[in-house]
Parts: structure tokens; sequence; C-alpha cells
């Protein structure tokens, strides 16, 4: 029985249903009748018509391997008890960068298609005057929000935005009935903006603010969402939350109390960590027990070459990155405390992921930040990581952030897409599972449409033309009712300033923009053997080759991708 066909069910036989299913389970039943009998019974306490509220938590440049349950060192309690009591996403895939990737959760659709093939305003000539190429979630889609809310929910945002800069095209122009966001969010304490030490703009609701000097985003996110949660129970409605943190994106800031935490983890340097979490994932079973870790060569320098003074301010940089990230699961679990207290924990579906692989750039380094550095932005060692400081980790944590995949961020290796997903809903996913179909993050509208029992529009909303999404409902593998919910011969495609990458069954073909021009080809992989693309089949596999360029070409076509 489906998901949507049990919650249909009256109550009574709801409920007459769900002994029958459990007596039979006792009686030495099948592993899917138990499996189906847990399900059920679990849903079984729902009222009929009760809409589930709806919580989608996503980090900010979170590694693969940076909670817990995936890996970590960093105590992550929160979410861990939340993944282990629902299904890890084994092969979750987001968008190559941020707002690329939340253009793809709230239209179900491909970023390209939903206006944002670039990241904010288009600057090459065969971009200008593009509908896929805005820089902002552009209004050939239905947002998720707005189709949410038709269906009855109120809707909140706190976090990051990144998909539009003026109200009228802010969140609240796209549906969301309450909102805190920051417009950029790349800032943490104190409201200092990337660009310089200048304050870091935000909108609440509609108006254009700057935060307080104690402002910390993790906290203050969690704050706002769990008040507006609040303030709309008296409605009766259920709720759509879409908690957007910031961390642990750059530049790397946390609290001195929660630094402190982590002083002296990281002296033993990033080889030595990177070779404990790929030894814990093989241990958790994320990793075959065969499994070859990727070679230490592409660590640069190497630890043992670097001073020691260069070690400590290395290993300060993780600490703050570790810091922010268990900041992170403190307010998660803040979060999932209240739903408790308020009685709403049990009828709450909450998918938590990243929006896509660590940052490995160094955007410190630039002049425009640079300059600013011993004026107004102190970096000596105990300073580093309070507000008035901007450094990133590099491209060494960021490896280890990425374990076991390769490359990272704004890439199309797995470094760069696979990311660390999972589902928390008692009614429907039975605790300690595995989803090991591919899903993406195109997969969420279509998910949280099925969960509130409606459907999306198709190609008319509101008196316009729009696109139909190329997700899917997530709901039958949730349940167990299908291994996948995405065919084999189905093609992924992902694509950003030239990055390319295109995937289909076990087969991936991946473009490099960054390496020198007369460097760059296609490479061609079979992830399901080789998870870390350390193997490029290209050479000794011209038809496969052929056919995957073939599958390049219609995606490239389909969402109008110009390159």
């Amino acid at each position: 029985m489906s998901y949507q066909d049990f919650i249909t069910t009256p109550l009574l036989q709801r409920s007459v249903l769900a002994m029958m299913l459990a007596a039979l389970a006792s009686c030495g039943g099948s592993d899917s009748t138990t499996e189906t009998a847990a399900t059920v019974t679990a849903v079984a306490a729902q009222e009929p018509g009760q809409k589930p509220n709806i919580l989608l938590i996503v980090a900010d440049d979170l590694g693969y391997s940076d909670l817990g349950v995936f890996g970590s060192e960093i105590p992550t309690p929160n979410l861990d008890e939340l993944a282990t009591n629902g299904m890890l996403l084994d092969e979750f895939y987001s968008g190559l960068t941020c707002s690329p990737t939340r253009s793809m959760l709230l239209s179900g659709t491909d970023n390209h298609l939903a206006g944002v093939g670039v990241m904010n305003s288009p600057t090459r000539p065969e971009h200008m005057n593009q509908p896929g190429y805005v820089g902002y979630l552009n209004f050939r889609v239905a947002s998720l929000a707005d189709l949410m809310s038709d269906a009855g929910y109120n809707t909140y945002i706190s976090g990051k935005w990144h998909l539009g800069a003026e109200v009228e095209n802010g969140p609240r122009a796209r549906g969301f009935k309450r909102s805190f966001v920051s417009l950029d969010g790349a800032a943490h304490l104190g409201g200092w903006d990337w660009r310089g030490p200048t304050p870091a703009a935000y909108r609440d609701d509609d108006d254009l603010i700057h935060v307080a000097a104690d402002f910390y985003t993790t906290r203050d996110y969690t704050q706002k969402m769990l008040g507006y949660i609040e303030e709309g129970r008296a409605d009766g409605k259920p709720f759509f939350g879409y908690l957007a943190y910031t961390a642990p994106h750059w530049p790397l800031q946390a609290p001195d109390e929660s630094i402190a935490k982590f002083k002296g983890w990281y002296d033993q340097g990033y080889e030595a960590l990177y070779a404990s979490r790929y030894g814990r994932m093989q241990q958790l079973g994320i990793l075959p027990a065969g499994a070859e870790p990727i070679d230490n060569a592409r660590f640069k320098p190497r630890w043992d070459e670097l001073s020691a003074d260069d070690k400590q301010v290395e290993a300060r940089k993780m600490e703050i990155y570790a810091a922010m990230v268990s900041d992170l699961d403190t307010y998660v679990g803040q979060v999932v405390r209240y739903l408790k207290d308020i009685g709403e924990f049990n009828n709450t579906f909450i998918l938590f992921m990243s929006d896509n692989g660590a940052e490995s750039s160094r955007r410190d380094l630039a002049p425009d930040i640079a300059s600013h550095i011993g004026i107004e932005y102190d970096h000596s060692l105990d300073n580093l990581g309070r507000g008035n400081t901007y450094v990133m980790y590099g491209a060494n944590w960021a490896s280890v952030s990425a374990a076991p995949f390769s490359r990272h961020k704004a890439t199309g290796y797995e470094g760069g897409i696979h990311v660390p997903a999972f589902v928390h809903y008692q009614g429907l996913v039975k605790a300690g599972t595995h989803a090991a179909g591919i899903s993406t993050v195109m997969d969420i509208l279509p998910t949280a449409l099925a969960l509130a029992g409606t459907t999306h529009p198709g190609t008319q909303y509101r008196g316009q033309q729009i696109l139909p999404v190329r997700g899917a409902s997530l709901l039958p593998l949730l349940s167990g009712e299908s291994a996948a919910i995405h065919s084999q011969s189905e093609v992924f495609g992902w694509e950003l300033y030239g990055h390319r990458s295109v995937r289909q069954g076990d087969w991936k073909l991946v473009w490099d923009q960054a390496v020198p021009a007369d460097e760059r080809r296609w490479q061609l992989f079979n992830v399901a053997q080789d998870p870390s693309e350390r193997h490029d089949l290209s050479s000794t596999m011209p038809d496969k080759l052929a056919e995957m360029l073939a599958n390049w070409d219609v995606y490239a076509s389909e969402t109008g991708v110009i390159y």
C-alpha cells in the first residue's frame, strides 16, 4: 500500500489493517510484510486528512563526511539521531553551488530552466536576456512555497536566500508568509559582509536591515524559525519550513566558547584526519571494507612540510570549522526539542541535506579581502574565528570533508555534487534504513506536494505558462514501496561556468573547466565501481564515451545550457 493510499483510508480501517499486518509479522511474515506493518502502525494514529508538517534543513558547504553518522569525529549527536532513526539517502545529488541548488529545490527542475544558469547577474554576452540566466528564481517556474501555501500550509524561511536581492524576486514574492534571510549568505558573527568590513544585508520580511553586533547566524536563524512556527500555531495550519543555515560556509566564524571545545583536535594534520575518517566510514558500512583511499599526493603542501606556525594556523581553521558544524547540530537539537514539546515531532517530515560539496577555494587570499588584513581584520592566531576575521580552510581540509570522493564544490565531480542527506519521518520512514537509488534536490518539490496531498499544476499557474518539474517524489523510496524512483536510463546533468557533468546509471562524464585549456577533455567514470573517480575510462571505452556524450547533448538541449 502506498503512502497516499494509506492516509486516505478511514482511521478505523487503518487501525484494523495495522493490527492485521502486525499480527502477520509476529507470525513469521516476510521482511516486506514486517516493514509494511511497522509503517502502517506508525501512521495509524494520524487523524484522517491531517497533513504533516514539512521541515527542510539545508547546511551550506557541508562535506560528505562532516557528520558523525557519515564518519566524522565532530560530535553531531542530534543530526546523527535523526539520521539513524530515519533513512540515509546514499546517492543524493545537489547542484554545483549554493544558488543553483536552491533554485532546483524550490522549482523541482534544472537550475538553467529556473533562471540560475549563473550565480547573481549574467556577465557574458551570450547569457544576457536569457530567461535561464537571470541570476534569480525566475517566474517560468512555480515556487514550492507558493504551491505549499495553496495547499493550506503556513510557509516560512529563515537563513540563506541567494535567489534574488530585490523585494520583487525575494522570498515573500515567491510564497513565503514569513521570511528572515541573508541575501548573500556569507556572514556569521556580527553581520559583517564578505566583500569587506561593511554590514551584511538581511531582509526581515520585506524590510532591508542590518543585524546587531551580537548576531550569530546559526542561533538566530533557528530562533526566527521557531518563532514563526509558534506564532502560526493559533490558526491550526501545518507548516512548511525552510531552515537554510549558512554554516559552515566561509568566512569561518564561531563563538569563542564553541571553538575552544576543539582546541588541539587537529594538530596531527589533514592526512591523518582523512585516514581516520576513511577508516570510520568503512566501519560504519558507508564504504566497502576493501575500498582504497585517494593517494595523499593531492595534499599540497603536505602537513610535514609546514612550519610550526603554519601548522597552528591550519589547525585553528579546522577547529573553527568543527565548531560551526557542532553548533549547527546543537541548534537543530533545539528545533527537535521544540517540536517534541509542542507535540508535532512525529507529524513532521524532516529532510536534511547539504547544498553542495566542501569549499576548497581561498577567497580570503584575493586582493579585495587581503587588503583589509591587519587593518579591519585581525588575523592573529588567537583572534581567528571572531567576527573581525575572514578565513577559509582551503583545499586540503576540504578534501577531508569530501571523503571518500574527489574534488570539491563548483565541480561536477562527486565531491562537488554528491552530498550528505537523510529523511526522518516516523509515520513513513523505517529507522536505520538506506536508499541506494539516485535522488536529487529536484525531487524535494514533488515529495513535499505528495505529502501535502496535492500535485504540481503542470504547465499553467496563476494565469501564465510555467515549466513542468523534472524531479520525482521520494515517497515510494522512503516507504520501501520501490528501490528506485529514477530508472537506470534517466539522464542527469550539471553545468555552471563551464564545469559540466552528466550521469546515466552507473556511468558519468565530467568536464573540468579549471585545468589549463589544452588539458580540458571529457573524463569517463563508472561511479558504482569507482566512486572516487580515480580511473578515467574515456580512452579505453570509446563507445561508452560516445554514448555519454550524446546524453550530454540531450541534457544541454533540454535545459538550455549555454557554455
